[in-house]
């Protein structure tokens, strides 16, 4: 009968750790948001403001962060320049904006507002370091030498840097390490509040869309089976789009596009 009392003051330091952790986690969720702003400043004064998104998952009301939001926030902060998470050696060589669709729409709305737009993404496809859909130091190494290029291009201009979420505090950290000091924010979550318009999609993003659903529906892929040098292993991990599965899957964000919808259902 002794260890009953013990027992239950177990279990209800267990429900009062739960119950602390629950409330933490909807504080958290509430304002997930002000955790992907960050704002650094170089030793001569230029701003340097990251953006981190959700991908994909801007499409998904549960988190939290819609497009209409991350849009917002690139107007308040009202950047001179932006970079984006894609790749500017496929721009260059297919005219096609390689990044997730938040990359695209983000694109799309830079074209729309006259602002500037830098890729600074880096991956390959190749035998020794390629695995799908991942984020390597290596990876980062690449991107942090590219934004390092390109702000060296715009000494007295805002820069503002869009990235998937996973690349933030790796980047922030390695400005850091460069000698850029962190700036405190006030009051974040206004960055993402709207100024009261209708929302609209930019008005390129589905064409931009389609041009990247093509992409990686064929033309990559047809590039990477042609290549002696892969193996095939990593060949079968991108595969011809041959009965367009892969491309009307994509498709399908260009109907949320045209309806201006924010999520999927």
């Amino acid at each position: 009968m002794r260890k009953h009392p013990k027992l239950k003051r177990i279990i209800i330091c267990i429900a009062a750790i739960l119950g602390i952790l629950l409330i933490l986690a909807t504080v958290i969720y509430i304002n997930i948001k002000r955790f992907t702003v960050k704002k650094i400043q170089s030793e001569t004064g230029q701003e340097v403001y990251f953006l981190g998104t959700f991908h994909k998952d801007h499409f998904d009301s549960l988190a939290n962060y819609s497009v209409e939001e991350m849009l917002n926030a690139i107007e308040n902060i009202d950047p001179d320049v932006v970079f984006i998470e894609a790749r500017e050696e496929s721009y260059e060589q297919y005219g096609v904006v390689d990044g997730p669709v938040d990359m695209c729409i983000a694109y799309c709305y830079c074209r729309d507002n006259d602002i500037p737009v830098e890729m600074v993404d880096y991956w390959k496809v190749d035998n020794d370091n390629y695995k799908q859909n991942t984020t390597t130091d290596d990876r980062d190494d690449n991107i942090h030498q590219r934004i390092m290029e390109r702000l060296g291009l715009y000494e007295n201009k805002k820069v503002l840097v869009i990235c998937g979420f996973g690349h933030l505090n790796p980047q922030v950290k390695r400005l850091s390490d460069d000698g850029f000091k962190k700036e405190k924010i006030n009051n974040v979550s206004r960055l993402f509040k709207g100024n009261g318009k209708e929302f609209v999609y930019p008005s390129m993003i589905c064409d931009v869309w389609e041009k990247r659903a093509l992409f990686y529906a064929s033309t990559y892929p047809e590039s990477i089976q042609a290549d002696e040098t892969i193996n095939e292993e990593v060949k079968s991990q991108w595969p011809v789009d041959k009965n367009h599965v892969f491309y009307d899957s994509q498709m399908e964000y260009c109907d949320l596009f045209r309806s201006n919808q924010l999520y999927k259902k």
